[in-house]
């Protein structure tokens, strides 16, 4: 099973389309949001939304859920609640580029028709998201990092998001940022993967053995990252699905990949390849469907829907490359 169609055409008044996040409500909706406008950065830049209610053949037009006049805004995350609310996370640029940016958050009561206003979440210039909370037993982990010291971070909350608080950073040599983590198979460990930076390469993995509160020294994988967004989620079969660019310098081709439980990545499946940009991929699984969108040239927000099957249908021809998942801190990259 595979499904390909746009999440809507470029739009006139927000030209550009970049950094989509995905829920699911209650009901089999899917909820896509990304920010909008004449370019990234720009005062005008919001933050947009489009769902596509179960059965339906089209998203709904895009319909603007965050704004602050004059200031642009980036980088939405969705948290849904226990109690059917939703919670949307993102960032405000308070100056001209996003280390000024300051993280804030709004809730929605039914289903992101509606919104509160905007709130400071943290008093932090630098401080992003990209990647989407884990919700664990008495915690929630909101992935994050430091744009100033390209520096990934994790906000934790262990009152069910009445206060929060930042852990350690996450230091690599280029630096690290979207940090995307998951549980291992065993139950007790978390494993993070991170966005390299400087002029990409790799990406770079490490684990917790506590919840998210510290985190090993991180180490390189074989796996290409050309300094932009990955997204890494653990399936229902215990298997994880990465979605990255398989490339050290492009942001094309677009591809998921899936592992075997002890993350040995064996067969990986082509979203994209066209010479072009097809980055900041986010995945989500409900039932047995896979979804995932993505940015498209800048211009539009993608979606696609697959199955494990047709995962597993995909070539092989990547399992050396990557059954070396990660080197130990003293190889040479």
């Amino acid at each position: 099973m595979f499904e390909s169609i746009p999440v809507f055409s470029q739009l006139d008044d927000w030209p550009l389309a970049h950094c989509s996040t995905l829920t699911a409500l209650a009901d089999g909706t899917l909820l896509c949001a990304w920010f909008g406008g004449a370019y990234e950065t720009a005062p005008d830049v919001a933050i947009l939304a489009s769902r596509r209610e179960p059965g339906a053949a089209a998203w709904s037009e895009p319909k603007v859920i965050a704004s602050v006049p004059g200031l642009s805004l980036g980088q939405p995350v969705f948290l849904p609640r226990p109690d059917g609310e939703l919670w949307l996370f993102f960032d405000v640029i308070m100056q001209t580029d996003w280390t000024s940016a300051v993280a804030h958050w709004q809730r929605s009561s039914d289903g992101g028709v509606t919104w509160s206003a905007p709130r400071e979440l943290m008093d932090m210039p630098g401080l992003m998201f990209r990647s989407k909370p884990l919700v664990l037993p008495g915690r929630i982990i909101l992935p994050a990092y430091d744009e100033r010291a390209w520096q990934s971070r994790m906000l934790v909350s262990d009152d069910d998001g009445q206060s929060w608080r930042l852990t350690e950073p996450i230091v690599t040599p280029q630096g690290n940022i979207h940090p995307c983590v998951v549980p291992l198979s065993d139950g007790g460990r978390l494993l993070v993967y991170l966005r390299t930076g400087g002029s990409g390469g790799i990406i770079w993995r490490a684990e917790s053995s506590d919840a998210g509160e510290t985190w090993s020294k991180p180490t390189p994988t074989d796996i290409p990252n050309p300094n932009s967004g990955i997204d890494l989620i653990r399936l229902a079969s215990g298997r994880l699905a990465l979605a990255f660019n398989d490339s050290p310098r492009l942001r094309t081709p677009l591809c998921v990949a899936l592992a075997d439980e002890d993350e040995r990545w064996l067969w990986t499946r082509i979203i994209e390849e066209e010479h072009a940009e097809y980055s900041y991929p986010t995945l989500l699984q409900t039932d047995e469907t896979i979804h995932m969108v993505y940015t498209a040239r800048r211009e539009h927000i993608h979606y696609v829907r697959f199955d494990e099957s047709w995962l597993l249908e995909g070539e092989t021809t990547h399992e050396l490359a990557y059954q070396g998942r990660h080197r130990s801190s003293s190889d040479t990259v």
